[in-house]
């Protein structure tokens, strides 16, 4: 569980309020004790019945069960029996979180931006005076577990990530440099350092006997960032954004993806915003909405 310390912050947050986001992979609660914004979460599929468990020993303490995300109704209709219950938008919530939490961070309010939710997939919403969802992408980390569960049997996220900080994805994917000569004056030396094409380099010449987990893995989650940080920034473009918040589960602990995103940001002459448990942001959205 995660505590972080609101008093020096004069924030005021419903004692007998829960939020509540359960999501495809992660389901996660935020509520306040005292002077203290309390966070946890639980596996949204193997550990139902320690969510419920959860939820039921906080019956005698919150009075308003506050739900989003989209595994969230069924629960939300039991809940709604006998309790307030609501059930809230979750890019609604997710705004709300965010700019809860770039308050608390940065102290000062977001200012209008882009922001990037990657969890099991990826949504990205316009934040302005309003919010829009402009669209998103099926890459994130849902895409991220199915891939190391099908090439390695592997189930536990953090230990991946640990593998790829091990690893050197060059060893995996082509380099605009592989292709061209290194005389040849049509290409410059920024261009010949983008990624020509993801696992490139496990071609027909390949021995698959070299192949390293943790290259493979670490160019899987540069694809993902690399993917996903040009479909943002050409969102951004296109609505004349210049911060950009990455927010979302698969960021946590995961400093090659962060690392990606902020390059290409700098590239391209956006601001790339990260926040301190970002992947809690619905349940914080929906607990101070």
């Amino acid at each position: 569980m995660l505590k972080i310390n609101l008093s020096d912050n004069n924030i005021k947050i419903p004692p007998d309020r829960i939020g509540i986001d359960m999501g495809q992979s992660l389901t996660k609660f935020a509520y306040s004790h005292g002077n203290e914004l309390k966070l946890t979460s639980f596996h949204s599929q193997t550990s139902f019945p320690s969510i419920k468990e959860f939820l039921n020993s906080k019956k005698d303490q919150f009075r308003t069960f506050n739900f989003t995300g989209g595994k969230s109704f069924e629960l939300h209709k039991e809940y709604s029996t006998n309790y307030k219950a609501n059930l809230i938008n979750e890019f609604e919530a997710n705004v709300r979180g965010i700019e809860f939490l770039h308050n608390l961070e940065k102290k000062k309010e977001l200012s209008r931006s882009l922001i990037v939710t990657i969890g099991t997939g990826t949504s990205i919403v316009l934040k302005d005076d309003k919010f829009e969802h402009l669209g998103g992408s099926a890459l994130g980390g849902g895409f991220f577990m199915g891939i190391i569960k099908a090439i390695f049997n592997m189930n536990n996220f953090h230990e991946a990530i640990n593998i790829a900080k091990k690893g050197n994805r060059y060893n995996v994917d082509l380099k605009v440099s592989d292709i061209y000569d290194p005389n040849d004056t049509r290409v410059d030396l920024l261009f010949r350092e983008f990624t020509a094409a993801s696992l490139g380099k496990i071609d027909v010449n390949f021995n698959n006997k070299s192949l390293k987990k943790e290259d493979f893995i670490n160019s899987i989650i540069c694809l993902i960032g690399e993917n996903l940080g040009t479909i943002a920034i050409s969102m951004a473009d296109n609505n004349n954004v210049t911060d950009i918040v990455f927010s979302g589960g698969f960021l946590r602990e995961n400093k090659i993806l962060k690392k990606i995103l902020s390059l290409l940001c700098k590239v391209n002459k956006k601001k790339a915003i990260f926040l301190k448990n970002s992947e809690f942001s619905a349940a914080i959205g929906v607990l101070v909405m």
